[in-house]
């Protein structure tokens, strides 16, 4: 059972009754719209839209997100993120950032985004071969870890297109 220290926390989990019988909702049945932000630093993709769902790229694995997602703050790691808003869907590849996220709203910070419809196959193959030879002929650590960081994404951006490099 739940200790006495952590009643307040089961508290907002169960489904409680009022006095009148009728059933209080839990907050992710509270709202239907996740209000959304999602800027670079050179542009702002989304801002404050309402949208269905987002899925993101998070560091400790892919998760989706609607309204009444409990409060989580993320890392990104290099990967796709996806905006479902009035049926349809559009997938952005990101390099890595940040997200955070509350019952009401998700706002993500990312270094750069391009619309995964933009991404050229045969670029993401030559930059993925120029940062394997960077890796291999990198004479410190330095220049191994910003080779490493280029290896990594140009494996995403090839997984996020279906390409074997």
């Amino acid at each position: 059972g739940e200790s006495r220290s952590s009643g307040g926390m089961w508290a907002l989990r169960r489904v409680a009754h009022s006095s009148s019988g009728t059933t209080v909702r839990r907050f992710s049945e509270a709202a239907t719209k996740l209000s959304f932000s999602f800027a670079a630093p050179h542009t702002s993709l989304y801002y404050k839209e309402a949208v269905d769902s987002v899925t993101l790229p998070g560091a400790s694995g892919e998760y989706g997100v609607t309204a009444g997602h409990s409060r989580i703050v993320d890392e990104l790691k290099p990967g796709v993120v996806s905006v479902v808003q009035g049926g349809t869907t559009t997938k952005y590849f990101v390099s890595g950032g940040f997200a955070f996220t509350d019952p009401e709203s998700t706002d993500v910070s990312v270094a750069e985004a391009v619309a995964l419809d933009d991404l050229d196959e045969a670029k993401v193959k030559a930059a993925y071969a120029t940062a394997t030879s960077a890796l291999a002929s990198a004479a410190d650590d330095d220049a191994k870890a910003a080779a490493a960081i280029q290896v990594d994404a140009a494996k995403a951006m090839a997984s996020a297109l279906g390409v074997a490099l």
